[in-house]
């Protein structure tokens, strides 16, 4: 018996066809995440061990799974987990905090990203996506280039109102492309993050959000969300330090921008494929306004289920990294205390017994008949640490995706590739996807 198995008693590994176990990762993980974790759950139920980058791994898969964590998190450290959010922004970042230090930090950042926060902003949001696009030609067509640009206009008109170079925003853009790349896919961030290249480029990029919060702090106002932050009553908390506010500067101005804008070119790619569709999208937001989608996107069905139809087949991750701080009994087995796990959380988004034709792209299956289960969609996570960027992704896609339909064609001029794999993380490979926008008449 190996090392491993006598770790994880009665915990079987997973095979791909034609597997011996003892490569570096599986194969069929790394090019079929999908299939790799479906026959695992049937095969074995909701644990099993998965063979990657050298280790063996405990996966845990499906909605009693995603249960089982989500409802637990105490039982999980997120601080072994997050080592790389750890290793780039300090000991202080949310998302690598465990216990009353997170609990005092989401409650101290709902001044800033809860949905009454966001939502307010609505308005300022569509109006700026608005003028991006009719300014889209002096942008590059690469959509990995003009998308996060539009999110982070967006954000700089209305979360944290500043003034951006062109220069200033490429920079941020490439910043969080490397950062998130390095945390959740390389493997190995020490070097990544080491090279020259990328401290120099984030040094530059927290030299000049550190500008805008010293203004702030020495007495400058803006009616943005970052003045929410700092001027906000803690109450009997510890007020946010001013690592945290340059963090939460960070986090409301340049976070998550590569994962909404991975999640609308996917959505574009995928509606491109089916004009039907779309001509019934720019029927139903044919009258919409600015203010349109203040109260959210109910007054749109077809553009919501769009949204959810792309959220369900183009998540941010197959699995999350994941460490329990003591053993754990689920499913009749145990997980050992300070072992690696994978949460094959959005395993759900691709089983049968909750998505008819699950690899098919359908909208029309959230207006038809019963509504999908609400915990078989987890692409933004669930419990006390759901993601904290989810209420802004939310409210910008629909704004962008209406704009769009409303005032513009577009073009692809590359052929999308629909199918999920895993990044082997031995680099950051540049993308080009060509997105053409025209305004229509």
């Amino acid at each position: 018996m190996s090392a491993t198995e006598a770790d994880t008693p009665g915990i079987p590994l997973h095979l791909g066809p034609g597997e011996s176990g003892t490569e570096p990762s599986s194969p069929m993980l790394l090019a079929d995440p999908v299939g790799y974790f479906t026959s695992g759950f049937r095969k074995h139920g909701p644990v099993f061990r998965t063979r990657f980058r050298g280790t063996d791994w405990t996966t845990i898969a499906g909605i009693e799974a995603n249960d089982f964590f989500w409802q637990n998190t105490s039982d999980w450290s997120y601080e072994a987990a997050g080592a790389g959010f750890r290793s780039q922004f300090g000991p202080t970042y949310v998302t690598q905090l465990d216990g009353v230090p997170h609990l005092r930090k989401r409650r101290l950042l709902k001044a800033a990203f809860s949905a009454e926060a966001v939502g307010s902003l609505v308005q300022g949001m569509a109006l700026e996506a608005g003028r991006f696009l009719a300014d889209i030609r002096s942008w590059s067509a690469d959509s990995n280039v003009w998308v996060p640009a539009l999110l982070l206009s967006m954000n700089k008109e209305t979360l944290l109102k500043t003034e951006l170079t062109r220069t200033q925003m490429l920079d941020a853009i490439q910043l969080e492309g490397e950062l998130i790349y390095g945390v959740a896919v390389s493997a190995n961030p020490h070097s990544f993050f080491g090279r020259p290249e990328y401290v120099r480029l984030k040094a530059g990029v927290f030299e000049w959000l550190d500008k805008i919060l010293r203004k702030r702090l020495e007495g400058a106002k803006a009616d943005d969300n970052l003045q929410a932050l700092i001027d906000q009553d803690p109450g009997n908390l510890e007020p946010l330090s001013r690592e945290e506010l340059l963090n939460d500067a960070y986090m409301l101005l340049v976070a998550g921008i590569h994962n909404t804008a991975k999640l609308l070119t996917r959505i574009i790619e995928r509606i491109s494929h089916d004009p039907d569709w779309v001509s019934e999208l720019r029927a139903e937001v044919a009258g919409s306004t600015a203010e349109s989608f203040t109260r959210g996107v109910g007054k749109y069905p077809k553009l919501r289920a769009t949204i959810l139809e792309g959220e369900r087949l183009h998540p941010g991750g197959t699995f999350l990294r994941r460490r329990p701080i003591k053993d754990l009994p689920f499913a009749g087995l145990t997980i050992p205390a300070d072992r690696p796990v994978m949460q094959a959380h959005t395993l759900p988004h691709f089983l049968p017994e909750y998505y008819h034709d699950p690899l098919v792209f359908n909208p029309r299956r959230w207006l038809e008949g019963e509504p999908p289960q609400r915990k078989a969609l987890a692409d933004f996570g669930g419990g006390a640490h759901i993601c904290l960027g989810m209420n802004i992704s939310r409210i910008q896609i629909p704004i962008i995706l209406a704009e769009l339909l409303r005032s513009y064609d577009w073009r692809l001029d590359y052929n999308p590739k629909f199918w999920l794999t895993v990044d082997p993380g031995d680099g950051l490979h540049e993308l080009h996807e060509p997105i053409w926008v025209l305004r229509r008449g």
